[in-house]
């Protein structure tokens, strides 16, 4: 039984969609062989399964670092996650999340255990997360201010007519 209306597309989040799609088109992107190589990584600690709740059904790979903050799709940033704790998380960091009220989330006191995961698979990859604006040249840099300019322009003349609020 369907309980649920299909999600409403906002004009401020198609914006946020545009935004975190040209930030994904200056990240990194792994391979099928880079994730066939993360995937064995979470096998050999023991059950494949939700990094965050343990749940041993991952139906997707979710980004540590979030691409909308600059993160990359590449190994030391994907981590086996379920639908809920994916959606939960959103764009935060783990303890963000953990310490926010977000209805679906693993306790606060799993944080510990999370964090210790997460610091040895990342040394595993030899991956460090790095913030959106440092991964640019000075060229990319100027092209995404004025993308984001031409952004602030369409939110406003949205909000001018109402139809943002």
């Amino acid at each position: 039984m369907l309980l649920k209306l299909p999600i409403k597309m906002s004009a401020g989040l198609g914006l946020s969609l545009i935004d975190r799609a040209v930030k994904e088109s200056f990240a990194s992107r792994c391979t099928n062989e880079d994730l066939e190589r993360i995937r064995q990584y979470f096998l050999s600690q023991g059950v494949f399964r939700c990094l965050y709740c343990g749940s041993e059904n991952p139906s997707r790979w979710d980004h540590l670092h979030a691409v909308s903050r600059g993160g990359d799709t590449v190994p030391g940033n994907l981590v086996p996650a379920c639908q809920r704790c994916d959606d939960s998380k959103q764009d935060k960091d783990v303890a963000e999340w953990l310490k926010g009220k977000a209805k679906h989330r693993p306790p606060l006191e799993a944080l510990s255990r999370i964090e210790a995961e997460i610091r040895e698979y990342q040394s595993y990859f030899a991956h460090e997360p790095r913030e959106f604006e440092s991964k640019l040249s000075d060229d990319d840099q100027a092209k995404y201010k004025r993308f984001r300019q031409e952004i602030e322009a369409l939110r406003m003349h949205l909000k001018n007519e109402g139809l943002l609020k």
